[in-house]
């Protein structure tokens, strides 16, 4: 149905010496809620079935676990309303409070009928 792929590049957003969350751990992060994302396009497929394409947001992960912030940095969906139920569930994933510094990443997802 679609594939959540790698490619990401996180960034920190301090200057402290503090570790920081590993890709792996974001990744892990968006397998757990993959369910939600793409219950979100099979509803969108009912009213256009030719839906598909890349979908690329940029977000960002504070150190309590919040999604700070989320944006599209790139879309091949053209279904704004779709993007943005997309953007607000991803702000609603809660990683591990932890001892971190802030990180930037994106996460490309590809998006395609099955």
């Amino acid at each position: 149905v679609a594939a959540i792929g790698g490619d990401n590049k996180a960034t920190r957003t301090g200057s402290s010496a503090k570790p920081t969350r590993s890709q792996e751990e974001s990744e892990l992060e968006f397998d757990r809620n993959k369910g939600a994302i793409y219950a979100l396009y099979q509803r969108a497929l009912r009213d256009r079935a030719a839906l598909q394409g890349k979908l690329v947001l940029g977000f960002t992960i504070a150190p309590s676990g919040e999604i700070t912030a989320c944006r599209v940095v790139s879309s091949e969906l053209n279904d704004p309303e779709l993007e943005r139920k997309i953007v607000a569930r991803v702000k609603l994933i809660r990683f591990s409070a932890r001892d971190v510094e802030a990180i930037t990443t994106t996460k490309p997802i590809e998006f395609f009928p099955g």
